[in-house]
């Protein structure tokens, strides 16, 4: 295969990956405090930005995860993301956290009073066999 057959390739790849919807839960939990209680709440996701597969990454043939921690604020926007845990360390962090950035949740609310929810976690997997 020549190089202008690979570039080909790997640019039809990429294009397709661009696309590439990752594995993820459509409800989430975290946590609110009340009257020094701290109680778990669910929060619904209503609309995910797709994370995009690091050309690294491909180039590299390499799949992972990225755990991220972040609060849902009373209007259902993310707030404060940040890594908890990436495997391969560092290599599909930046495209985890560009993607949930974008994510917006359901309000929460607790007895009819809108609030904010702490310490949600999800898990982002990075798989190249779901996209072939």
């Amino acid at each position: 295969m020549n190089f202008y057959n690979r570039y080909i390739s790997y640019k039809t790849i990429f294009t397709l990956l661009s696309f590439f919807f990752v594995s993820l839960a459509f409800t989430d939990s975290g946590y609110i405090t009340v009257d020094g209680e701290t109680i778990e709440i669910d929060v619904d996701r209503s609309y995910q930005t797709p994370a995009t597969y690091p050309r690294k990454a491909l180039r590299l043939e390499r799949e992972g995860y990225v755990i991220i921690e972040f609060d849902v604020a009373q209007d259902g926007s993310v707030i404060d993301p940040y890594v908890l845990e990436g495997e391969p360390a560092g290599l599909f962090n930046r495209a985890a956290m560009k993607s949930i950035r974008k994510w917006i949740y359901e309000p929460s609310t607790y007895d009819g009073v809108p609030v904010q929810v702490n310490d949600v976690q999800v898990r982002i997997n990075f798989n190249l066999t779901a996209i072939q």
